[in-house]
């Protein structure tokens, strides 16, 4: 096995992600719970788990650019914005500008040491320091602007703001702040641009009257993630091998493939009973008896636990055989997260454990 991840990894899904990048465009990134958005995220930013567990330095340009080449990917930052460092929402607007002004602090520190990074290293930390010692949302707005202009103006320096688990922010985050996010991207046009990575769609979880401007900017670009390919599955069931140092046969790996539909929650769960209960093999032709299993059950009720109501009785109703049930927008939706999958001229469940347990729901 390599000691990275293969830079082919989710390529279904970062051709689409790194087309809206190229073009400038913001955009949402849209999957259902425990479907890997956060190793999507870590793969994107360098932060390879299993490469930093072998202590192999993080490399934070490789992802970028296989897809977007040596000179544009250095000259474009992905700033990976934790929302669990905002410090506080008593003050939406101070706190929310100043922790984007400290991710392109975070993320210059990941670039190359050099003159140029060191000259932009120290301009972005004076603009952070001043805007937190003076506590002023007004301040914190402008500088975040000014650091924009000036990391283009200077160095030719694109931005694009990734918001990880974003749901819950998108639905409180008052209004005026989606319009000020706005205003800076179009000051600043194809030089700064959002990327949200969601659980639903951002219509679902608030009314797109409610912050129109800042809609009409991300609606008309989805990305959907869904369940592994083939190619990424065999690497993740093989990588989790080595982890558990546990080998499976190439029948079992085969099996895991096909009945896990991909799904990275659930391949580590049928891993987890192959290890920890040793009559399984004895039952891998029984689809009821693993859909019973614990560690599929909790990864299914993770799954049933992000989707909204719709969703749930679409699926009920899909699982028993009344197609028909589901409205087209809310099966486009369920297909975006690799719920739904195609088989031939239909649409048919990832995999047939799901159909099982929904059966009993």
């Amino acid at each position: 096995m390599s000691e990275t991840t293969p830079i082919q990894f989710r390529e279904d899904v970062l051709k689409k992600f790194f087309g809206h990048i190229k073009s400038g465009e913001s955009f949402f990134v849209v999957g259902a719970p425990s479907v890997g958005k956060t190793r999507l995220m870590d793969f994107l930013m360098g932060d390879d788990p299993d490469a930093i567990r072998r202590g192999i330095k993080p490399d934070h340009q490789r992802v970028k650019s296989h897809y977007l080449g040596e000179d544009s990917a250095a000259k474009t930052w992905l700033a990976r914005v934790d929302m669990n460092r905002l410090h506080s929402k008593n003050d939406w607007s101070f706190h929310f500008f100043e922790l984007l002004l400290h991710t392109l602090l975070l993320t210059c520190n990941k670039n190359e040491p050099g003159a140029e990074n060191d000259e932009m290293k120290a301009r972005l930390a004076s603009l952070d320091a001043d805007v937190i010692q003076s506590g002023n949302s007004l301040k914190a707005h402008r500088f975040l602007e000014m650091a924009v202009d000036y990391l283009y103006q200077s160095y030719g320096v694109k931005i694009c703001f990734l918001f990880d688990e974003f749901d819950e922010v998108y639905k409180e985050m008052p209004r005026e702040l989606f319009a000020q996010l706005r205003g800076v991207r179009d000051a600043n046009k194809y030089r700064i641009f959002y990327a949200l990575f969601l659980r639903n769609l951002p219509d679902r979880l608030r009314s797109p009257k409610d912050n129109e401007s800042f809609y009409e900017l991300i609606s008309r670009n989805m990305v959907g993630i869904g369940p592994y390919s083939l190619q990424d599955t065999l690497y993740i069931i093989r990588q989790l091998e080595n982890r558990h140092d546990y080998e499976l046969s190439q029948k079992k790996r085969e099996w895991i493939c096909v009945t896990s539909g991909g799904h990275p929650g659930l391949i580590q769960a049928l891993l987890a009973i192959f290890r920890n209960q040793s009559g399984a093999v004895a039952q891998m032709e029984n689809v009821q008896w693993f859909a019973g299993q614990e560690p599929v059950r909790e990864e299914f009720r993770k799954i049933w636990e992000g989707l909204l109501d719709d969703e749930k009785s679409g699926l009920r109703e899909f699982a028993r055989g009344n197609k028909s049930a589901m409205s087209q927008d809310t099966g486009k939706l369920l297909a975006a997260k690799g719920l739904l999958k195609p088989s031939g001229s239909e649409m048919i469940l990832f995999t047939p454990l799901f159909e099982n347990w929904l059966l009993k729901q």
